[in-house]
């Protein structure tokens, strides 16, 4: 087991630049900066762009500049996840091929199949398979079917099974002829999020994972990727409580989340130190905020905590 006395601690914030950062990605980024801060560890940051269709590069410029406003500097150079598309595809078809087949099941040809058979017992009922078909198609991997354990440091011990739960997975899309793309890349098919951040959390030598409780049912099928691709297991996890409005919705881009670009940092910091029931903070300057908020930072509070139901910004920041 990974031993973060001796061995330096290497967190991350990795947003999807699909819109700009809300409350709930600025508590997700305090806590990962504090959390790896505290143990005397790096920060980094990533920008997990894989999914051409909905992220847009000027949202990534926006989630950067937030950042440094906020005094939240990273360690080393951001990764951009769309320049490493060769890597990802790589891994897939050299290491992962043996654990991987192609799929063209339809989301209208799932819903018919499961209409037809009622008992199916997995979320996708392993129609391909046997079918050797071609990997121009979707690639799905293959998900062990038993129970699997790992130790979050805010939820406690978490087991699944991640062929019931989640079945074989898609880790990328089909591939498409390069008549609809000018990228070389493109025709390879889009590269999953599961996939990409298995890889790029064991390249950068990340050995903290500090994110929302959304994620948690992803982690164990995390985990099959990573021993599928002989990377060392992450034993240190950190799965927040997710940020809800009032209708009980996750604050996300999804739910009109509003932006914090216009707020002011100090203010934004104090709230989200609030919101992760942090120790009172002085209001300063944002480096200084974050200073003293990593000195303070303690996450007992919010062990065992799953949701954290939130106001309008506006009213958090009691703004008039």
């Amino acid at each position: 087991m990974l031993n973060l006395s001796t061995t330096p601690v290497i967190g991350r914030f990795a947003p999807s630049p699909t819109g700009a950062l809300h409350l709930g990605s600025l508590v997700t980024a305090i806590a990962s900066y504090c959390i790896a801060k505290q143990a005397k560890g790096k920060w980094l940051v990533r920008i997990e762009d894989t999914d051409t269709e909905r992220c847009h590069p000027k949202f990534s410029d926006l989630i950067l500049a937030d950042l440094e406003r906020l005094g939240l500097h990273w360690d080393g150079n951001v990764r951009y996840q769309s320049r490493h598309l060769d890597t990802y595809h790589a891994l897939l078809d050299e290491q992962l091929k043996a654990v991987s087949y192609g799929c063209d099941c339809s989301r209208k040809s799932l819903r018919t199949y499961q209409l037809a058979h009622p008992n199916t017992q997995y979320p996708y009922p392993r129609i391909c398979v046997h079918k050797r078909l071609s990997r121009d198609h979707a690639i799905r991997l293959v998900m062990p079917n038993n129970l699997m354990l790992f130790f979050d440091q805010l939820q406690g011990v978490i087991s699944g099974n991640p062929q019931r739960e989640q079945g074989d997975i898609v880790v990328r899309r089909r591939r498409i002829g390069r008549s609809f793309s000018n990228t070389p890349t493109a025709n390879k098919g889009m590269i999953n999020y599961m996939l990409a951040v298995v890889i790029d959390d064991a390249l950068q030598s990340v050995n903290q994972i500090v994110r929302g409780l959304d994620i948690l049912p992803l982690t164990i099928p995390q985990l099959v990727i990573a021993d599928y691709l002989n990377f060392p297991p992450n034993q240190h996890y950190y799965h927040l409580p997710i940020l809800v409005n009032a209708q009980g919705q996750k604050l996300s881009k999804q739910t009109l989340a509003e932006p914090i670009q216009s707020y002011p940092a100090p203010q934004l910091i104090k709230t989200a130190l609030q919101l992760l029931q942090q120790p009172p903070i002085d209001m300063d300057k944002p480096i200084t905020m974050l200073e003293q908020a990593v000195c303070q930072w303690n996450h007992t509070p919010l062990q065992g905590k799953q949701r954290i139901e939130v106001d309008s910004l506006q009213n958090l920041l009691a703004i008039p």
